[in-house]
């Protein structure tokens, strides 16, 4: 640093370079004041800095609270000036102390203050601004139909609390939706219980007059097509569900089929000729065609087979008692 500024160093008097303040001048007047503008500057900043997160919290809150006084006024402006409230209003003010019961005719009202002149109820709404803010709020409290009123109330029930409102509309659908699903599985039992007992008993009914007609004239017609429909016929009424007596009935139709084995071509120490083959298929004819009705009763509603055990308790205790 031979040069500077175009100056030549100088030494001073202690052979020392000399000090040198903003832009390479000598220390003096004007350094010191550059040197107090930076340290001022520096302070300015710091206090900047610090008052930058009060004023984030200050400000929001104050502008939320000023936002909400014209709209609570316009809301008060709008209902207690209504026609059907101003003497609402009037009197809610006499009570509280704010207006003077003795003048209130025509709409003319004198606030309680001393010195103060008769009025309408607009100007005292305008000048006395607090008064009416005060009576108004009193008053739209008091009705409780105000605008706005049921909509805040909803907004306050939680949803714990409207959960709980719709709990039995929730029970009663879910009740309704069960009972129909329900009704329809054992709607869909019965058809397909009906169809199997009706197809089944029609095609043991079909194998038998096949047998008896060629029984009678050959008694040692096939049995195979009768026992192969008998058996069918006894494996889907053992699988009737449902009530105990419901059960038990079809058990015993099912034992009670006829033509469990081929008709004898022989009885009594004799051979069946033509007319007995013809007496014996006779019965057995008759015998079968009593079966479809009770084949079929087995379908009938779980009500009946209800009453039916109850119809049969009753008659086993009825000699007991007497």
């Amino acid at each position: 640093m031979s040069q500077e500024w175009g100056h030549a160093p100088s030494e001073s008097p202690r052979g020392e370079h000399p000090r040198r303040g903003a832009r390479g001048h000598p220390p003096g007047r004007r350094g010191h004041a550059a040197g107090t503008a930076y340290r001022l500057g520096r302070a300015a900043a710091v206090l900047l800095l610090l008052a930058a997160p009060a004023a984030a919290v200050v400000t929001p809150a104050y502008a939320g609270t000023a936002s909400d006084a014209p709209e609570e006024r316009d809301t008060q402006l709008v209902y207690c000036l209504d026609a059907k409230h101003r003497g609402d209003l009037v009197t809610a003010a006499i009570r509280l102390g704010l207006l003077r019961p003795d003048v209130t005719s025509d709409g003319i009202v004198r606030p309680s203050v001393a010195g103060a002149g008769s009025m309408t109820l607009e100007q005292w709404t305008e000048r006395r601004e607090e008064d009416f803010g005060r009576a108004c709020s009193a008053l739209m409290a008091a009705a409780s139909d105000s605008p706005g009123t049921a909509a805040e109330k909803k907004q306050e029930e939680g949803w714990f609390e409207t959960f709980v409102k719709s709990l039995p509309l929730l029970a009663a659908g879910a009740l309704l939706t069960l009972g129909g699903q329900f009704s329809e599985r054992v709607s869909s039992e019965r058809r397909q219980r009906s169809q199997q007992l009706s197809s089944h008993e029609a095609a043991f009914r079909a194998a038998v007059r096949e047998y008896l007609a060629a029984y009678e004239s050959d008694p040692r017609a096939d049995h195979t097509a009768v026992a192969t429909a008998r058996e069918a016929l006894r494996g889907v009424l053992s699988q009737v569900s449902g009530p105990a007596t419901r059960r038990t009935e079809a058990q015993r139709l099912a034992e009670g089929l006829p033509l469990a084995r081929p008709l004898p071509a022989a009885q009594g120490g004799g051979v069946l000729g033509t007319e007995g083959r013809a007496r014996l298929s006779q019965e057995v004819r008759e015998s079968v065609e009593t079966h479809p009705r009770a084949v079929m009763d087995i379908n009938r509603r779980s009500l009946y087979w209800r009453w039916r055990a109850l119809r049969e308790r009753s008659a086993r205790t009825a000699p007991h008692r007497g």
